[in-house]
């Protein structure tokens, strides 16, 4: 009976903690990013970089990413440019991936919601698989990839997960605005 009750906690301790670590693939709806999320803004991939840095007597892989800001939805940023940086990618002979890591490309333009990992040097990160959003120019008009979205939320008005620039923008705005009590 003794072994019974420990696999039982055991396997319950395994469960909350698969839950956990995993929670970085959760989706979210837009309306939750708008709400959880300090910092909100569009932009552009200036610069991807990667470097090694040691961490407990082991060596990791971090990529850093640098966003040039188009435009700042929610929060507060004294730069033209912030970081984003994320456990996991190559460096040298090194290589690593982690829940934390997101594919970025150069001159991509995004949509991102971030928390600061190091505020007062301007490094932030993303906490979730919903927190990047990616421009596609579909005849010449500009649309965000909302497939990362929960789908009770943008991808719910049609099955096509893509979404105008500017239709995302205007739901991320009277969100914040319903917050206030403005609508």
């Amino acid at each position: 009976m003794k072994r019974i009750s420990f696999l039982l906690i055991m396997a319950s301790i395994f469960i909350l903690l698969a839950g956990f670590v995993s929670a970085g693939n959760v989706k979210h709806t837009l309306k939750g990013l708008v709400e959880y999320t300090p910092l909100i803004v569009t932009g552009k991939v200036l610069q991807i970089s990667t470097a090694i840095e040691t961490e407990k007597g082991r060596e990791v892989v971090y990529t850093c990413v640098t966003i040039g800001i188009e435009y700042i939805l929610k929060g507060e940023l004294n730069n033209s440019s912030l970081v984003v940086k994320m456990l996991g990618g190559n460096a040298g002979n090194k290589g690593g991936w982690s829940e934390e890591w997101f594919p970025f490309k150069s001159d991509e333009e995004v949509l991102l919601f971030l928390h600061s990992k190091d505020k007062a040097n301007n490094i932030w990160q993303i906490k979730s698989i919903s927190g990047k959003l990616s421009i596609t120019n579909i005849n010449g008009i500009k649309y965000y990839g909302c497939s990362m979205l929960r789908a009770d939320e943008v991808s719910k008005y049609d099955s096509n997960p893509y979404f105008e620039k500017r239709t995302i923008i205007n739901r991320i705005n009277d969100y914040m605005l319903e917050k206030k009590g403005g609508k």
